[in-house]
């Protein structure tokens, strides 16, 4: 992508606008392409003291310099941001990148109007690390130029990919909220192991490089979780009486049902 004249506005300081800007900087963008504004004060001197990049109080400064404006804000005071800037935004100018979990496109359509560029984007936690997932959608008005920017900027913390915005639901039950699963089932192997007598940070070290390494297992084979799941099952053995255990209590019908039932909080939040 050519960012010669690519100026990246952040309207929020919190973690995930942190770790935007420093996958941005890490990946060669001049932090002097880069500001950020945030009513924590303490927020814009680290920003400015780690990556050296332009901070400002006032929400104002960010749409007056930047032709990208990435809006990380919390979901509940999207509107009255927005509602403040609206007269100096522009379709011509600004493209719109919002990350506040479940605002829809048209929500902010309402707010500044229907010719307004938009991306919708939703990355998750490890974004952190530069190991983050993330789902883009965009609107009619958003060009090929818009697109290949929000790549850019989100390839910086995660792999993506598009969707349709109705599909967001789901991939916040699925995958936005999907590492706290993990984390969930960790917490339960590390239960099932307080008899061991065993250091437990090294246990949980041990623990987490079984999931990784079971995970990077099924990135790389060709065989279905299934066919694994068999291959690692010998009859009468240890693996297969733990999975009995789990078929009895209907673990896997559980963990569809609580994806589900995440997935109906999802759209509850984005009609608040």
């Amino acid at each position: 992508m050519n960012n010669k004249d690519t100026v990246i506005g952040f309207i929020g300081a919190g973690n995930m606008a942190t770790a935007l800007i420093s996958g941005l900087i890490i990946g060669g963008l001049d932090p002097k392409k880069i500001i950020a504004s945030s009513p924590e004060e303490e927020h814009l001197k680290l920003l400015s003291k780690e990556f050296g990049i332009k901070t400002s109080e006032d929400n104002k400064e960010i749409i007056e310099i930047s032709n990208t404006v990435i809006l990380a804000v919390k979901p509940n005071i999207i509107r009255s941001v927005l509602t403040q800037l609206s007269d100096l935004i522009s379709p011509q100018k600004h493209l719109i990148i919002s990350i506040a979990a479940g605002v829809m496109i048209h929500n902010i359509q309402e707010t500044l109007g229907p010719n307004q560029r938009i991306v919708r984007a939703m990355p998750n936690t490890p974004a952190s690390i530069q190991r983050g997932v993330t789902a883009l959608c965009q609107n009619d008005c958003s060009t090929l130029a818009d697109k290949e920017l929000t790549e850019y900027v989100f390839k910086s913390v995660s792999s993506i990919f598009w969707l349709k915005e109705s599909s967001l639901d789901l991939y916040t039950a699925l995958i936005g909220s999907g590492h706290a699963y993990i984390f969930y089932i960790i917490e339960a192997l590390l239960e099932a192991s307080k008899d061991l007598d065993y250091d437990k940070n090294e246990l949980k070290d041990l623990i987490i490089e079984m999931i990784v390494g079971s995970a990077e297992l099924a990135k790389q084979s060709s065989d279905a979780p299934h066919i694994l799941r068999k291959k690692v099952t010998s009859p009468g053995g240890v693996t297969e009486k733990a999975l009995e255990v789990f078929e009895k209590n209907k673990v896997k019908d559980s963990i569809v049902d609580a994806i589900n039932q995440a997935k109906e909080r999802s759209i509850d939040l984005g009609k608040r």
